[in-house]
């Protein structure tokens, strides 16, 4: 094998509390820390808000020079309002714009309440999305995942990626732990589906908090994330857990766990954590 296709592999947030000082510097900026080890995130700030231009600037700057790739999740206003948002749809995207070649794919999430008989709304959607960005879509409906073919011809239309989640980790794994039963309501339990649409395979890989719950899924997915690379797909990688405190470990684990594949040792280790490890001193 070898590795033919872009490998980007990240985490929820750039800016959680908890990383701070801990795992990413704070100066000159958390972000700027969080890229010397990471080269893709997730930005889920942009549901909520839209970036204005002199932050845009800022995390563009933090980033100079690298192949970091920011992943903004379109506004909500957009993706889960009956009626999309238009002028909010058209801020966000002038906003991100200037992040240029540091833009990665843009998240479209829709909500669960999202099903076959809303595509119409989705296509009409997705048309007003500029073709010179790339896009990744996620579904959370159960009939999307029953009859998956029910997207194939919206997503070649706008050379778009599915959004892949697997959340077997906590579902599968023990539910009783704390930090799992606060967070299975927010998390879906979906098939997993791994075929890559247009060459973008976009994972959102939920971790259990327990890291020995987590090794089987770590195999699987590195054996998978090598034989797509090997056929050329683009992949972005995205570690999540309940508990944030945990991701970037979880991430370093399954970047060792993709190196020992065959064809993937040319991969070069994380950069170590910019700060020393506090665990690690006591």
């Amino acid at each position: 094998m070898a590795i033919s296709g872009q490998y980007q592999l990240g985490l929820p947030a750039w800016g959680f509390p908890g990383w701070r000082d801990r795992y990413f510097a704070a100066k000159p900026s958390q972000l700027a820390g969080y890229a010397r080890v990471f080269n893709t995130v997730e930005g889920n700030t942009s549901f909520y808000r839209v970036p204005d231009r002199g932050q845009v600037s800022r995390w563009h700057a933090d980033v100079a020079g690298t192949d970091f790739q920011f992943c903004f999740k379109l506004p909500r206003e957009v993706t889960h309002e009956r009626r999309p948002d238009a002028d909010v749809l058209g801020a966000f995207l002038r906003a991100v714009e200037p992040l240029d070649d540091n833009l990665g794919p843009l998240l479209v999430q829709f909500p669960a309440t999202v099903g076959p008989s809303q595509l119409p709304q989705v296509r009409e959607l997705l048309s007003h999305l500029p073709a010179a960005f790339r896009f990744a879509l996620e579904v959370r409906h159960p009939a999307f995942f029953e009859q998956p073919e029910l997207l194939e011809d919206l997503l070649d239309e706008h050379n778009a990626g599915r959004v892949v989640m697997d959340t077997r980790p906590l579902y599968l794994g023990d539910r009783s732990h704390p930090e799992v039963l606060a967070a299975l309501h927010k998390k879906p339990d979906l098939p997993v589906l791994t075929e890559v649409c247009n060459g973008l395979a976009f994972v959102r890989l939920i971790l259990h908090p327990d890291f020995s719950a987590n090794d089987e899924y770590l195999d699987e997915w590195a054996t998978r994330t090598a034989a797509w690379l090997d056929a050329g797909h683009d992949v972005f990688m995205m570690i999540h857990c309940p508990n944030n405190l945990h991701c970037p470990e979880l991430a370093e684990e399954f970047h060792r766990t993709l190196q020992a594949q065959p064809g993937m040792a040319e991969l070069p280790p994380l950069s170590p954590w910019p700060v020393p490890q506090q665990a690690q001193l006591l």
